[in-house]
């Protein structure tokens, strides 16, 4: 059996380079549910972060997130402080 074709995203246009970044789990802040504050959480495994599109500082664009559990996720991160998460999934398993 050979190997199988790798997933497929699709880049924006026009996309020159892409960015990588690695966040530790220690690292992670997330958005209490509760006060709407952004926390320190340790609920996020570690995962790398491929960026297709971003502004000047990186608070705001979308990015292929590469969990350490093995799970892809494409994510937006939008003006209004929401996050888009599509999760990647390989239907032929």
């Amino acid at each position: 059996m050979g190997r199988p074709f790798p997933l497929r995203f699709e880049l924006p246009s026009p996309a020159k380079c892409l960015r990588v970044e690695r966040v530790d789990a220690n690292d992670y802040y997330a958005e209490d549910p509760m006060t709407g504050i952004n926390v320190f959480g340790t609920d996020m495994s570690g995962h790398w972060r491929l960026w297709l599109m971003a502004n000047g500082d990186f608070t705001l664009g979308t990015f292929i997130q590469l969990l350490d559990n093995g799970k892809v996720n494409r994510v937006t991160w939008h003006e209004d402080g929401t996050e888009t998460v599509l999760e990647i999934r390989d239907e032929t398993i």
